[in-house]
């Protein structure tokens, strides 16, 4: 039951990374398309016999149709999978900027944890130990700091002193 507090309630994490890689995907198969397409129009120019051009089209939708029409069904499929392995870095981005402003903020941050399957578990790491030393050094720096004040004050001039 503890594994079920851990998943993923939201799948679109960061619209803006997530969704310039969506285009990305989206852009490659359509040049993907576009590139075998042309391929295979010169393949059928070259080798086949001589006919008018419009009518390799309709040989070609005969024969590549199916092809196409799969590809276009398994496009949704590529694009919720790529969603779903960039929310591994982009919730932890996520998380950690959360924290950092936080942090920036005065308040007090707790250790950020990424969940199992999530990518740069060092960096959680290193930004926690980070944590560590800012918030020990604001407990020191606020018991000391009265103290580091009245060492820093310039000492009274008196007349003897001249």
């Amino acid at each position: 039951m503890s594994d079920m507090k851990h998943l993923r309630k939201q799948l679109f994490v960061d619209s803006k990374v997530q969704g310039a890689l969506v285009l990305r995907v989206v852009m490659y198969w359509v040049f993907c398309l576009i590139t075998i397409t042309i391929m295979l129009l010169c393949w059928r120019i070259l080798t086949g016999p001589a006919r008018l051009f419009y009518t390799h089209f309709d040989e070609m939708w005969f024969f590549y149709g199916p092809a196409f029409i799969a590809s276009f069904l398994l496009l949704p499929l590529v694009v919720v999978d790529i969603i779903r392995l960039s929310n591994h870095f982009t919730g932890p981005v996520m998380r950690l900027r959360r924290s950092m402003r936080a942090l920036a903020r005065g308040e007090r941050v707790e250790p950020v944890r990424f969940r199992d399957d999530d990518y740069w578990h060092d960096f959680a790491e290193e930004f926690n130990e980070l944590l560590a030393r800012v918030q020990g050094d604001n407990v020191q720096g606020d018991s000391s700091s009265a103290e580091s004040e009245q060492e820093d004050e310039p000492a009274p001039v008196t007349a003897a002193a001249e």
